[in-house]
């Protein structure tokens, strides 16, 4: 049973970590802003082509896309890259402590494992807040939705957060004990944001892609972000394309998915140890 004490000792912990994290991650300035570039630019390209679509003609509509709310998903769009950092930030993080050879002390000492992944994540979302933040303050000034509405949005952030912090414990597992595997993981799990349409509709797909994204997870945990911001805009519209897969994917990967990374974070580490110097 987890006791006052030892929740005390767990948050000491986790801000140690943050701390920790953030000294080391902001060493070097020019690096750590140029790291935002790279989302800003991928999402460029996708801008560039609705506005060339819809400015031909208002009338094209891609499922719940149109010519008045598509801006409002390419800055979901934005907002969603720049969480998806927290992923490559993870295996960066691991990498360097391994190199160091730090991570002998780190992992030895009595650290609860949930610990080490919510002390790397909070780190890491203290790190894209000003830029995440931005861009959603952008987004709830041009397309303004209600206060309730808002703030369920933000807590979808907060749970993709969450699920991305825990992909990116599985990454750094494997880049201490499996870094042979690592670029198989890694390439599985860019096809799957491929497949994710966090910067483009789903029917702008072929039809045959459209059966392999509605199996994607992520798919969902994405959409259901751009959904209900358009719920405080078009309830109607929103509703229409509304699933309860959106609610149980969502709910499922926020709860288990942190479990599921911290299990198999013990169990590489306990049987492959670390390896690759």
């Amino acid at each position: 049973m987890l006791s006052l004490t030892s929740l005390k000792r767990s948050l000491k912990q986790t801000m140690a970590l943050v701390e920790r994290n953030i000294f080391f991650e902001t060493r070097f300035k020019l690096a750590f802003f140029t790291n935002f570039l790279g989302p800003i630019i991928q999402i460029l390209m996708p801008l560039i082509i609705f506005g060339a679509i819809f400015n031909i003609s208002v009338n094209y509509q891609f499922g719940y896309w149109n010519s008045e709310n598509y801006m409002l998903f390419m800055l979901i769009a934005f907002c969603i890259q720049f969480l998806r950092q927290i992923i490559e930030n993870f295996r960066v993080l691991f990498l360097r402590e391994k190199f160091w050879k730090s991570l002998q002390a780190l992992l030895v000492a009595p650290i609860n494992r949930y610990v080490l992944l919510f002390g790397f994540l909070i780190s890491e979302m203290i790190l894209i807040s000003i830029i995440f933040s931005a861009f959603f303050i952008i987004a709830a000034i041009v397309f303004p939705i209600n206060f309730f509405n808002l703030l369920l949005v933000f807590l979808l952030f907060l749970c993709s957060a969450i699920i991305f912090g825990s992909i990116g414990l599985i990454l750094g597992i494997l880049v201490i004990t499996r870094e042979g595997t690592l670029r198989i993981f890694t390439l599985g799990l860019k096809i799957l944001f491929w497949l994710s349409c966090f910067s483009y509709p789903l029917q702008i797909f072929p039809a045959f892609l459209q059966f392999f994204i509605l199996l994607n997870p992520l798919y969902y945990i994405i959409d259901i972000i751009r959904l209900t911001w358009l719920m405080g805009i078009d309830a109607n519209l929103a509703l229409t394309f509304f699933t309860p897969a959106h609610i149980i994917i969502l709910v499922l990967f926020t709860i288990f998915l942190p479990i599921i990374s911290v299990y198999l974070f013990n169990k590489f580490y306990d049987r492959y140890g670390i390896s690759g110097y």
